[in-house]
């Protein structure tokens, strides 16, 4: 399947998670997770992670600096980290509406 074919299937499936009441959104944020790096687009995956993990070191209790840690742990162990702090301290719906916003701005950016 060609990129812009994949691409345009995603763009579909993201635009339809614009409800106000979704319940579960932990299956859905590992949907756009996933589907981001179907599509090649790993380094904005890291960007919405570090992104927010950065805005909520104080309330996490994150130390040291995220930048610096993104650069030595995988992709994966980055969405784990974030994932695991937004279910301790409840910011999964924070965490949702960040992959939202910036999935939407990926669309806007990027000729899909």
């Amino acid at each position: 399947m060609s990129v812009s074919l994949k691409r345009n299937k995603y763009l579909r499936m993201f635009q339809s998670l614009h409800h106000n009441k979704i319940r579960f959104q932990t299956p859905l944020i590992l949907r756009m997770f996933g589907a981001l790096n179907k599509i090649n687009l790993r380094n904005e995956n890291r960007y919405i992670l570090c992104n927010f993990l950065d805005q909520h070191s104080d309330k996490i209790g994150l130390s040291d600096d995220i930048y610096e840690i993104n650069n030595t742990i995988t992709l994966n162990q980055l969405f784990l980290l974030a994932f695991n702090k937004a279910k301790e301290y409840q910011l999964i719906d924070v965490l949702y509406k960040e992959y939202l916003n910036s999935i939407d701005a990926i669309n806007e950016k990027k000729t899909i």
